[in-house]
């Protein structure tokens, strides 16, 4: 077993690293060696030379991290491994988690983030994330200092979209909910998704024209148009939206779709969202297996690489 995690590390560094010098690849190979030995993303604890000061190397990883970009490689590395089991109907989960750094003035491009676990605003770095099939597709660290949240949530869902040749469907949580994100969803990506929409949405059901909170909706589908972006108006797209109480005395959840009204049950569209609460098992995995809050360099290019 041991073998082989090693033979399948050294074949995924082969791809990330292509076309990088020699010591780039071989500080890159050392610093993975080195979390998964580790656990925890402290260039001093990667070290693997025991002849060299850990301070040294972690001078040396340090210095390649500045010069080198990982990201786009390693997801075009993960997009290349779960295309192939991508199929028309496959759920795909967007959602943002974030590390605090409360205590790290000094990092680049620090921007506020709410500390859920501690129920007060911190400084630290949004995160994100898109799960398939139980695998981390990507995790893009948020640049507040350059893009909005809805750019980088666009471009990181349009680039995604592309590389799996629009298929699969799109889960997101009630903060997308959002009538400018449906349309660049529908009309842009052509992406097919459920979204939960905010307990404050207003909806014009299609059969009567009349205009209700979905609150007040019961339980069941309802063909919908959203209002428009200006009072008063309406937008006027066509949306399947479901509401299910899943337990007696629990809210109901209110799911916005663009999937056909005979192309699911409300089950099975149930299901697919509920599959969205699996990136958070993920993002968490991550958290604690590699220690990501506990990175403590600098330059936010080396904490993007890292």
């Amino acid at each position: 077993m041991e073998k082989y995690i090693t033979d399948a590390v050294h074949n995924s560094l082969r791809t990330i690293t292509a076309g990088m010098t020699r010591p780039q690849q071989k500080a890159v190979a050392e610093m993975v060696r080195g979390l998964f030995t580790a656990g925890e993303p402290i260039l001093t604890h990667l070290a693997q030379n025991p002849a060299i000061s850990a301070k040294k190397q972690a001078e040396k990883y340090s210095y390649h991290l500045g010069n080198v970009e990982l990201t786009q490689r390693v997801e075009d590395m993960a997009l290349r491994k779960i295309a192939s089991t991508m199929r028309k109907n496959t759920v795909i989960a967007y959602d943002c988690t974030d590390i605090t750094k409360e205590e790290a003035e000094a990092m680049e491009n620090l921007s506020g983030v709410w500390d859920g676990s501690k129920g007060k605003g911190a400084e630290g770095y949004e995160l994100h994330g898109v799960g398939v099939n139980g695998m981390l597709l990507a995790l893009r660290v948020h640049d507040a200092d350059v893009h909005t949240h809805p750019q980088t949530r666009f471009e990181t869902m349009k680039r995604i979209s592309s590389a799996l040749e629009k298929k699969g469907i799109w889960v997101l949580d009630r903060g997308n909910d959002s009538l400018s994100f449906y349309r660049d969803l529908r009309h842009t990506l052509e992406a097919r998704f459920i979204a939960r929409a905010k307990d404050n949405r207003k909806v014009v059901l299609v059969k009567t024209g009349e205009q209700v909170a979905i609150t007040d909706l019961p339980d069941g589908r309802h063909a919908v148009h959203l209002m428009g972006e200006k009072q008063n108006t309406v937008d006027l797209d066509v949306y399947l939206l479901v509401v299910r109480r899943l337990k007696k005395h629990h809210e109901p959840l209110r799911l916005l779709t663009n999937l056909g009204w005979d192309e699911f049950s409300d089950a099975q569209i149930i299901t697919m969202y509920l599959k969205r609460w699996g990136i958070e098992n993920i993002f968490r995995s991550g958290k604690i297996c590699f220690g990501l809050e506990a990175i403590r360099v600098l330059s936010f290019q080396k904490l993007c690489n890292l």
